[in-house]
């Protein structure tokens, strides 16, 4: 019986714990015509049952999968992921930031989960294990989607990564990917993303550079092959030095294209290239400048930086140019910046690269930078160590999808 090595006893004080937490959700619920007692038994309609279970932490989840066998079907089937993951993408207390460090103590890599909070920006900040047996001499996270995080990592000091891993940190799960096709140097960027029409997700990678095919990967598959050079993708790539991943927004990546300039997008689903047009930006000097796109808040996002001033645009209705919207400009004072998240009162998680090493801060645009910096009053976790910091939503979702 699935969960035979937990020991009676503990299993007892799980089932207690349940039905408290079922008896405690259910006082609020409209439901509660459902829930008879009789002869010490809890009946309650098994469409209850699914919603109140959806709306726990993943870590709540895997225990209870030890209650019972029907619990444990349940908790593993496709749909209940799914409507997990939709349940929690809306709530503020489920979404957490990735970040991965570098050289500390004697550990040369390291992973830390940490809650977003308005107020502090992040805590509850907890180390992870690591997704293999031995600990690498280097890493790196390339993209995340639904609680899975593409990375590859370094067994050794060479150009190309030893291996690469699709892996779950809710979940401790993990697969090995193939190789490329074509092994390219620095200078390549992914993204991943999930597409409905085959239920599968998928891992873009464009070369920054336009010196080789862009390659795309779908899970259930596990192979990588080239994009059909008819797809019709005409702008040259640029990527900025401080992008993380390409935005994946509507059903498509992005990333920014020159000749012409604009936003180029990849459709996840019928992998045909189009173009977005860029805001009209009034040049005030011939400066070098940072430029890039993200997704806050559901919705396309272009920056654009300076290095006197950073401004950020907002597309509030999905490929419309006139929809672009002027959010916020700040001071940069030549730190490079890249908007990575907004809470739900509208305030934008920027990332800043700057002499210190990264530093997180918040910014609503009406009052210039909020006084919260993190990491500085952090222990474990010191600005110059920190290599990319990426936000996502706990869940059940397998990198074994297919497998």
């Amino acid at each position: 019986m699935p969960g035979s090595h937990v020991k009676i006893s503990e299993r007892i004080t799980l089932k207690g714990q349940v039905i408290q937490g079922l008896f405690s959700i259910l006082k609020q619920s409209p439901c509660t015509s459902n829930l008879t007692i009789g002869m010490g038994t809890l009946h309650i309609q098994e469409e209850v049952i699914i919603d109140i279970l959806s709306r726990l932490s993943v870590k709540s989840l895997l225990r209870f999968k030890c209650v019972s066998e029907s619990w444990n079907t349940l908790i593993s089937e496709p749909y209940f992921k799914k409507m997990h993951i939709n349940i929690h993408a809306k709530n503020q207390n489920s979404q957490k930031m990735l970040i991965s460090q570098m050289s500390h103590n004697d550990i040369f890599f390291t992973f830390y989960s940490a809650s977003l909070s308005s107020a502090q920006l992040v805590k509850d900040i907890r180390r992870l294990d690591w997704p293999s047996s031995s600990k690498p001499l280097d890493g790196r996270v390339y993209c995340c989607c639904d609680g899975l995080f593409f990375i590859g990592i370094w067994s050794k000091f060479e150009e190309q990564p030893s291996i690469l891993l699709l892996w779950n940190p809710s979940t401790r799960e993990s697969i090995i990917l193939p190789r490329h096709l074509e092994l390219l140097p620095e200078g390549y960027i992914y993204g991943m993303g999930y597409d409905s029409t085959s239920d599968d997700y998928k891992i873009l990678r464009i070369d920054g550079y336009d010196e080789a095919p862009d390659e795309i990967l779908a899970l259930k598959s596990a192979s990588w092959r080239k994009i059909d050079e008819t797809s019709g993708r005409m702008s040259v790539v640029t990527i900025s030095q401080m992008e993380l991943c390409l935005a994946f927004v509507d059903g498509a990546f992005h990333w920014l294209g020159v000749f012409p300039r604009s936003v180029v997008s990849f459709n996840i689903s019928n992998e045909m290239y189009g173009e977005i047009p860029l805001p009209v930006i009034e040049r005030t000097s011939y400066r070098m400048v940072e430029e890039g796109v993200s997704v806050l808040g559901g919705r396309l996002c272009f920056y654009h930086n300076d290095a006197i001033n950073f401004n950020l645009w907002v597309m509030k209705d999905y490929s419309v140019k006139e929809s672009w919207t002027k959010w916020f400009n700040l001071p940069s004072n030549g730190v490079d910046i890249i908007p990575i998240y907004m809470f739900p009162d509208d305030e934008v998680l920027l990332t800043y690269f700057g002499s210190e090493g990264t530093v997180y801060r918040t910014s609503n645009g009406s009052f210039g930078l909020s006084n919260k910096k993190w990491p500085l009053d952090c222990d474990d976790i010191q600005p110059i160590t920190i290599q990319d910091g990426f936000v996502y939503i706990e869940s059940l979702i397998s990198p074994k999808l297919g497998h």
